[in-house]
């Protein structure tokens, strides 16, 4: 059987023992508590991060929408433009009919007086 005093120092090495196990378990319980919030925490930066890239997408898609219709706009109008080869008949038949044979300078002068003498200038 063990002396009193060899009971009790078992009995102060076993409380000891378990107040510093009290002790390793109440800092990693807080360590735990940490890395938990710090998780939350990034856990939310990356889901706003997402909702923002999602809103940024979604705007990106609907300038491109716009600038699709707008360039179906610009295509459109383009078509009513003269082709080159149109400007070049043109040019042909200008030539052709040179419109300085039917006019000398002079009429035109004149025309321009006329022009000039019927409106007011303010």
């Amino acid at each position: 059987m063990e002396a009193p005093g060899d009971l009790v120092k078992n009995v102060v090495e076993i409380r000891e023992t378990q107040k510093i196990s009290d002790q390793r378990l109440s800092q990693l319980k807080d360590t735990v508590r940490m890395i938990d919030q710090n998780s939350i925490d990034r856990y939310n930066e990356i889901k706003e991060a997402l909702k923002e890239i999602a809103s940024k997408q979604s705007s990106s898609e609907m300038r491109l929408l716009e600038l699709e219709e707008a360039m179906g706009r610009t295509e459109k109008e383009l078509e009513k433009f003269a082709k080159l080869q149109d400007i070049k008949i043109l040019d042909k038949y200008m030539s052709f009919i040179d419109p300085s044979r039917f006019l000398s300078r002079d009429d035109v002068i004149k025309i321009v007086d006329e022009y000039m003498s019927t409106k007011k200038w303010s």
